[in-house]
């Protein structure tokens, strides 16, 4: 049995368009759960999966938008912190 399907030019959008979603969503609401926006971004996979009638693949839908979510997460979460460290330690000085 074959694995073909294509990966049309919507399924980089709709990467494109969560990377933006998680990073904004991140930098303005900093305290808001990281797990939530991961939740939304692994539906979205999925409702693609099931837009494009290929639920087959909707395991490959969600892992590829839950892993490209947590990368603007991880870094604005790291900026903040870093941010928070430089504010410290100017005060020290």
């Amino acid at each position: 049995m074959v694995f073909n399907f294509l990966l049309y030019w919507h399924f980089l959008v709709m990467v494109m368009l969560i990377i933006i979603f998680a990073g904004i969503i991140s930098f303005l609401f900093p305290r808001f759960p990281s797990i939530v926006v991961l939740i939304i971004s692994g539906l979205m996979g999925f409702v693609y999966s099931i837009c494009m009638d290929f639920k087959d693949g909707s395991l490959f839908f969600i892992s590829i938008n839950v892993v490209v979510t947590s990368i603007p997460i991880l870094l604005i979460k790291y900026l903040l912190f870093l941010k928070r460290k430089a504010e410290e330690m100017e005060k020290e000085f």
